[in-house]
């Protein structure tokens, strides 16, 4: 017998007294703790719980392909207004986990997808949690990245499941684990083959129904041991917390976990009451603000309508359906390798197209070490990896690329190179075929301008590595059509990143930002500030990493080529980049190349690269700066970007504010906690960063001068976002936002056309 309890939970009722829970959030592609699905659960569990009738086994499930759940309606939690409103709902959500676990029936939670905060704290409330063992099974607690922390009882029952060390290893970083590390720790009780998921699931279900199935617990390291003494489980907890907790020490987030886990090595159940109560405490911190912020804006940027002419007429649905089904990826380096590989992954067929056979080979390498790491990763499995390697091919011929619907050009980072390929394309793909280039800093205009189907042109800048960093620049020239920005905006999607739609401008949106910023910090070793300084100063401000750490990542010839291209926008740009690029020419690439900024030649941490140490300089200029809670370091950088952020809205780089704080954010990983650099100057005040970067420009010259935008805004009174100070309100409002009209601002001086 079937039973609809609501449009999300149904029962599936057997006659051997085994009942099926069905998941299946309304109007959702993911089931979430909504309203209507905390009802339906709350009715079923209170039945259950009432019910004389004996029942063997219930098995809760997912009717959705994307996963068991994806946990709380992180929507409707950024628009709760006050503590006694979220207090409401925390205990809602403890109670209904809590009748759970007490329940005498065995409890079956079904694995097969994501299984994430909320839906994990539900997981754990059941005896038993059944895994699939399919890449897309990924269990964990992302509060973490929200500037929270579970708050369902997640802190307390996975540390009393999994242990100290694994709990705060998983709550303070916020990435999930494979369904195979989720059996290591104890997690899950067994994993199932993907292939045989509903056969498997039945047979474990039937045996769980009698009473025979075994739980196997992996055996316990010796740390792990000693984690079940009183003394023990204290030491690993203060280990383990000074092991993972750095990289959030800015987090307010941090200290109430570790506390929560603490108070889940206690048996009177005030762990529950701490997590209920800091959760409420820490939603309405500006941290909280504004990581909840960002996750709705990324929302927002995800849909295709966002960056959309509708008044064009144009089809503006945002289901993630592309209109391409074999894509070329022109240059197989690096870039096109994860940029290729990415789409493979993602259903998509894919021709690499090299220049000879010898670089068509390496570029196959390339892809199969990057599809090998997914397997090692356990985001793939090797049934799966086969299934891509047959969706990608590899070539030196344009013969293969005829019937491509969309060519990605990742060719070296020159212009004459790129318009050559760009002939090449124009001529060998069919008509109708998009072509966009992944240049990060190159004028798209002029590479449309050798085609015969310039509103078929466009950028699409990814970021490396490009299967981590989720934005992509959609880079829309003059001339491209909304229907090739519909199609690309449709791809990004598809391919789960976020896209930010640019202007044809130099560097676009987040290069542009950024090389201030590390132009700066070349300036500064240059003039002998220390390097290890300049990057813990950086750290501390909350980035993931410093500067100089960054340009040893990216490599310092694609940072010197940057840097070229934007010498002709960026005034007193040509010190920073002719040191770059001495420094690429004597070899010092950065990471790759083991020395640049830093010594990699060792194998352990990376050190100051000695060569590279300068005279003892003054770190105290002369100037009587307002207090913004920034050291000399930090402010001397972060406003270097807080400038340039501006010149890119004034340019209209980018439409909006909001597009500027989530491109940082999510491009260069600009410190989470502050919302953005747009929302850093909201919330530091628009006349204290006006008068600082007044005093930086008298010290360091002219390229601190700041921004029209910013003594626009300075001289109305006002902010960049809303004056409300949540971000949410940003988000959610359809009339003018705060920052006037582009369009009628006055030109912007020095803008590129």
């Amino acid at each position: 017998m079937h039973r609809i309890i609501n449009q999300s939970v149904s029962v599936e009722e057997r006659e051997d007294q085994v009942w099926t829970v069905w998941l299946d959030s309304h109007g959702r592609s993911v089931n979430v703790f909504d309203a209507e699905m905390l009802s339906g659960l709350e009715s079923v569990i209170n039945h259950i719980a009432m019910s004389r009738q004996t029942l063997h086994a219930v098995v809760f499930r997912s009717r959705k392909a994307s996963g068991f759940f994806a946990g709380a309606d992180v929507h409707a939690i950024a628009q709760l207004e006050t503590a006694e409103a979220a207090r409401q709902i925390i205990q809602r959500g403890q109670d209904l986990m809590s009748k759970l676990e007490s329940l005498s029936v065995p409890t079956v939670a079904a694995i097969d997808g994501i299984c994430m905060g909320g839906g994990l704290e539900f997981a754990l409330s059941c005896r038993y949690r059944i895994a699939s063992d399919s890449a897309r099974t990924l269990l964990g607690l992302p509060e973490i990245k929200l500037g929270l922390l579970p708050a369902w009882g997640g802190t307390q029952r996975l540390t009393r499941r999994i242990g100290v060390r694994k709990a705060l290893e998983m709550i303070l970083k916020g990435s999930p684990r494979s369904a195979a590390k989720a059996l290591r720790y104890g997690l899950v009780d067994r994993v199932l083959n993907t292939a045989k998921w509903d056969t498997e699931l039945a047979e474990i279900v039937d045996l769980i129904a009698a009473g025979r199935f075994a739980v196997s617990r992996p055996s316990r390291t010796i740390v792990e041991r000693m984690e079940q003494s009183w003394l023990g489980s204290r030491i690993v907890l203060r280990a383990a917390a000074k092991r993972v907790a750095p990289q959030f020490v800015n987090y307010p987030a941090t200290e109430a976990v570790l506390s929560a886990v603490r108070l889940a090595l206690d048996s009177n159940g005030a762990g529950y009451h701490f997590e209920r109560e800091s959760f409420c405490k820490l939603l309405f911190t500006s941290t909280a603000r504004s990581l909840l912020g960002l996750f709705e804006l990324r929302d927002r940027a995800k849909k295709v309508a966002t960056w959309l002419d509708v008044a064009a007429g144009v089809e503006t649905a945002d289901h993630a359906v592309s209109k391409f089904s074999r894509i070329a990826v022109i240059g197989a380096g690096a870039m096109g390798a994860g940029i290729g590989t990415l789409a493979a992954i993602k259903g998509y067929k894919v021709v690499f197209k090299e220049i000879d056979a010898p670089a068509a080979d390496a570029g196959r390498r390339r892809a199969e070490e990057l599809l090998g790491k997914q397997v090692t990763g356990g985001r793939l499995s090797l049934h799966e990896q086969q299934d891509v390697l047959r969706r990608m091919a590899f070539t030196p011929s344009w013969t293969e690329t005829a019937d491509c619907d969309l060519a990605i050009e990742a060719v070296l980072e020159v212009e004459e190179a790129k318009r050559d390929v760009f002939r090449d394309m124009d001529e060998s793909l069919p008509k109708q075929a998009v072509l966009a280039s992944n240049t990060s800093s190159l004028n798209v205009t002029r590479m449309a301008m050798v085609t015969q189907r310039a509103g078929q042109v466009a950028g699409l800048h990814f970021f490396n590595p490009v299967d981590k960093m989720d934005l992509v620049e959609v880079v829309r020239t003059e001339a491209t059509s909304e229907e090739t920005l519909q199609s690309l905006l449709e791809f990004v999607k598809r391919l789960g990143k976020t896209p930010i739609v640019t202007s044809d401008k130099p560097g676009f949106l987040v290069n542009r930002i950024l090389f201030p910023y590390l132009g700066e910090a070349v300036r500064m070793v240059a003039s002998g500030f220390s390097i290890a300084q300049i990057d813990d100063e950086l750290r501390r401000f909350g980035m993931p990493m410093g500067p100089l750490e960054l340009l040893d990542q990216v490599g310092i010839d694609i940072a010197s080529h940057v840097a070229c291209a934007l010498t002709d926008i960026l005034p007193d740009s040509q010190v920073p980049a002719d040191f770059l690029a001495d420094m690429a020419g004597r070899g010092l690439l950065g990471k790759k190349s083991k020395l640049g900024f830093y010594d990699y030649r060792s194998g352990k941490l990376p050190t100051p690269n000695g060569d590279i140490v300068h005279r003892p300089c003054s770190t105290t200029p002369h100037y009587e700066f307002l207090e913004d809670g920034l050291s000399n370091v930090q402010r001397r950088l972060i406003y270097a970007l807080l400038n340039e952020a501006v010149h890119c809205l004034d340019e209209q780089v980018v439409a909006e504010p909001w597009m500027v704080d989530l491109g940082m954010v999510l491009g260069t990983g600009f410190a989470p906690l502050h919302g953005g650099p747009l929302r850093l100057i909201d919330s530091l005040g628009i006349a204290t960063v006006q008068h600082n970067m007044t005093g930086l420009a008298q010290v360091y010259g002219d390229r601190f001068k700041p921004a029209d935008g910013i003594d626009r805004v300075a001289r109305n009174k006002s902010r960049f976002l809303s004056d409300g100070g949540s971000m949410m309100q940003d988000v959610n409002k359809h009339h003018q936002p705060p920052y006037p009209s582009l369009a009628a601002l006055d030109p912007p001086s020095g803008s590129v056309n």
